[in-house]
């Protein structure tokens, strides 16, 4: 008896909408969202076209031939394990723009709902292939966040009814991503987000600033205060409540796109706000979405022995995200040997961005010459140079090439292999990485000299914007790379 009363208990806890636990209450959220999938593999993968051969390319900045010639040298066989990748069968400028235009085709096929475990495990398997080949330039976590959804999505939709595991994974994830996202910025120990002036600095110093943030930075210390104050209510509190009826997860819903909305509004995130906001699409219940979708039809039950299968391939997934949720709080050494073991497969990473503010904005300018002594700055797309350049919205593309130039002003330009790769292409003119750039002032032949200066960038205030027409200020703090040129030329050049 008291047995009976344990597995009705248990059977009500999943079979009821008290917790938001049944996948069957969340059918049409779960269509939803799998269709909205496609249309963010398509939003990631279409700007790839454009800077997928600059990147990695044969005579791109970090050649991913040369990569995996290295990993090869030093992992054997292992290296399939280490970086799992459809490109140790080929890994021409061909090959990457197949698995470019598989992962469009695929993600279309998606968002028509044409066989979505099939597709959502070729494009797991396709943007694996491409992120762990990246290298440098597809390391951001938003890579990982959608690899991570695709993975709970295939095991929601392999069995019918939805898989239970796969669902409760799916809705941990949610919940995972924006407590770490929170917790991170505390764990840290960064002042300035621990008395919540981080927010003062944010709208100037992220990565690719846009015309909102320039007047967002001008706002009183208060609202600063208050918007952080607001930002960890709902990233640590609000998604406590996705376990809940579906009346709390509709205001968990409203909560959680309400930050995503203003975080977009505000910078350029790529695609990670769209990602975001598509993900908190299954804290909607039927009964929300049947007036607008209809009622979801019936399907043939999947054979419960593979049922149980997916099911124990779900419950070693929600250990594994447990496991990275509580690592941060718990740096047990057994919990990072498990993570070590599964990370080259972006199933269960630590999440978490912005966790340190940086509260200067210093940007390296490259500049060219024929002389050395007659300088020319080359411009990015949308990374701050010229300082008449009015900071835009680009999300939900991303730059890649400008995104990754944000992050050097932190190591030592020794240290930055990729940039001193660039470099060398700028020296060799190499139209491929020139294609990267907005502006390249040595069009009829490259120059003999490049380098690297390190500049403080400022807004100006409302009153210069209006006298000189420029919305950037800089002042050079010095020089970031040596002088370099081809060859032996100079002594201080890291290709002698």
């Amino acid at each position: 008896m008291q047995m009976d009363s344990y597995l009705d208990t248990a059977s009500w806890i999943w079979t009821s909408d008290a917790f938001g636990l049944n996948p069957s209450s969340y059918s049409i959220a779960i269509g939803l969202f799998t269709r909205l999938l496609g249309l963010i593999y398509l939003i990631a993968y279409i700007p790839f076209l454009f800077q997928i051969c600059g990147l990695i390319g044969k005579d791109g900045i970090l050649p991913i031939t040369s990569y995996l010639e290295f990993i090869k040298s030093r992992a054997g066989n292992k290296r399939f394990y280490y970086v799992p990748t459809l490109l140790w069968l080929h890994a021409s400028d061909k090959a990457l723009l197949f698995l470019i235009w598989s992962g469009i085709v695929l993600g279309v096929l998606l968002m028509c709902g044409v066989f979505p475990p099939i597709i959502l495990l070729l494009l797991y398997l396709t943007h694996l292939s491409l992120t762990s080949a990246g290298q440098d330039f597809l390391s951001f976590g938003w890579e990982t966040f959608l690899m991570e959804m695709t993975v709970c999505l295939i095991l929601l939709q392999t069995t019918h009814p939805f898989n239970g595991f796969g669902w409760i994974c799916l809705n941990f994830l949610l919940l995972r991503f924006h407590v770490m996202a929170g917790a991170s910025k505390l764990l840290s120990r960064d002042k300035a987000w621990a008395n919540l002036t981080a927010l003062s600095y944010h709208y100037l110093t992220q990565p690719l600033p846009n015309t909102a943030a320039y007047y967002f930075h001008k706002l009183p210390s208060w609202f600063h205060k208050v918007s952080a104050f607001l930002m960890f209510y709902i990233e640590l509190i609000v998604p406590l409540a996705i376990i809940s009826p579906p009346e709390i997860r509709l205001f968990v819903f409203v909560q959680l796109v309400a930050l995503q909305i203003g975080i977009w509004f505000t910078g350029n995130l790529s695609y990670l706000n769209y990602l975001t906001v598509v993900i908190c699409t299954i804290l909607l219940h039927n009964r929300y979405l049947e007036p607008i979708f209809g009622p979801q039809i019936a399907t043939t039950p999947s054979s419960e022995i593979w049922y149980m299968i997916v099911s124990t391939l779900g419950a070693f997934l929600l250990f594994l995200q447990v496991t990275s949720f509580l690592y941060p709080f718990f740096r047990w050494s057994f919990t990072r040997r498990i993570l070590n073991a599964v990370n080259s497969f972006h199933i269960a990473y630590p999440h978490g961005i912005f966790a340190v503010m940086t509260t200067k904005r210093y940007e390296i300018v490259v500049e060219g010459s024929h002389d050395g002594q007659e300088w020319q700055e080359y411009h990015f797309f949308f990374k701050p140079g010229d300082l008449s350049h009015r900071p835009k919205r680009v999300a939900p593309y991303q730059p890649r090439l400008d995104w990754q130039a944000w992050f050097l002003p932190f190591a030592s330009f020794h240290s930055e292999h990729w940039f001193q790769q660039f470099l060398l292409k700028l020296l060799e003119g190499k139209p491929e990485v020139i294609k990267l750039l907005k502006h390249n002032p040595f069009k009829e032949k490259p120059p003999l000299y490049v380098r690297a200066l390190i500049y403080d960038y400022e807004f100006t205030t409302c009153q210069e914007k209006a006298e000189t027409g420029n919305w950037w200020k800089r002042k050079l703090m010095g020089q970031f790379s040596p002088l370099l040129q081809l060859g032996n030329r100079h002594k201080n050049s890291p290709w002698a």
